[in-house]
């Protein structure tokens, strides 16, 4: 089998280790695109996006602290830097400013509050408590639940929560009621009704080849509950089944080679769909599956409707 070799343009990090980077100057690329050009532990230069981090106190020259928050798989890092003044699953006291509340498209009421942090910014707060919502107090604790991009996601310690009968990672069956499209996060969601009535969103997006439609009934894995207290949910997939084996056709073997030297062998797959599959690979397992047509992989996860694999030590002859 051919190898197609991809270069990526930076050395290659470890996802999820904090690292120090220096910021050697700020560029623009185009009207409110501005970046921070910086330098990772091995003197390879990346861009950070300004715009998210207006606050932070960022310096030509500075040394700071990132967490490489994903690399996809085509190699390209995504960073989140340190906040300088919160941490992640910690639970800090913020200001209230005022409380709002509006109808989502589910059509359920929700309560807000708009809480100020010591950066002067300010987020929203789901309050599922009404009688806390009206008479609201002057400092409210919150868990910080995580940062993506400089936002707080923040979920409240001290205030009563919806209570849910539904439990994280075990299956339950849903309706689908209904498709909108939620204009806050421009985005067109299925509308799902659990056993007991409670209403739930699934982003619609991540589920198109399922073909799933109104009326139908779908069996679905709770796979999280967010800040705001949704539940995330994960519908089965059509082919797999997490734990099980599947072959697997072969698209194309490739070679991701890093501005470092370093070279991570992809093999490329195709799932039931014809959608691509990236697994990466050792060099000998690449060697012993260079002849094959075919491999088989168990299905660790599905996650927004992409199987997630590792390659199986038996393979087919």
């Amino acid at each position: 089998m051919d190898i197609q070799y991809v270069h990526i343009p930076n050395a290659r990090l470890s996802e999820g280790v904090v690292y120090p980077f220096r910021i050697l100057k700020t560029v623009s690329l185009g009207p409110n695109d501005d970046y921070f050009v910086l330098e990772d532990p091995n003197s390879y230069k990346i861009l950070l996006p300004k715009i998210f981090y207006d606050g932070y106190g960022f310096e030509t020259g500075q040394s700071i602290q990132c967490r490489v928050d994903k690399i996809n798989c085509n190699g390209k890092i995504f960073l989140e830097p340190m906040h300088p003044a919160y941490r992640e699953g910690a639970v800090y006291p913020f200001d209230f400013v005022c409380k709002d509340h509006l109808k989502n498209i589910l059509d359920e009421e929700t309560y807000y509050f708009i809480v100020r942090d010591v950066l002067k910014k300010e987020w929203k707060v789901r309050i599922h408590c009404k009688e806390t919502w009206e008479q609201p107090p002057e400092q409210i604790q919150c868990l910080l639940v995580q940062i993506k991009k400089g936002k707080l996601f923040l979920k409240a310690t001290e205030v009563k929560q919806n209570g849910t009968n539904l439990e994280v990672g075990k299956h339950y069956r849903f309706l689908i009621s209904d498709e909108r499209f939620d204009p806050v996060r421009k985005a067109a969601f299925y509308v799902l009704i659990d056993e007991y009535g409670n209403k739930h969103m699934l982003k619609k997006k991540h589920y198109v080849r399922y073909g799933l439609k109104k009326n139908n009934s779908i069996q679905c894995t709770v796979r999280q509950i967010s800040a705001d207290g949704y539940l995330i949910l994960e519908p089965k997939h059509p082919c797999y089944d997490a734990g099980n084996n599947y072959q697997f056709p072969i698209d194309r073997l490739e070679e991701m080679v890093f501005t470092d030297g370093f070279k991570q062998k992809v093999l490329v797959l195709q799932d039931c769909f014809g959608a691509e599959i990236k697994v990466h690979l050792d060099n000998r397992t690449a060697q012993l599956l260079s002849s094959q047509r075919f491999i088989q992989a168990k299905v660790k996860a599905v996650v927004k409707g992409r199987p997630e694999l590792e390659i199986s030590n038996e393979q087919p002859i």
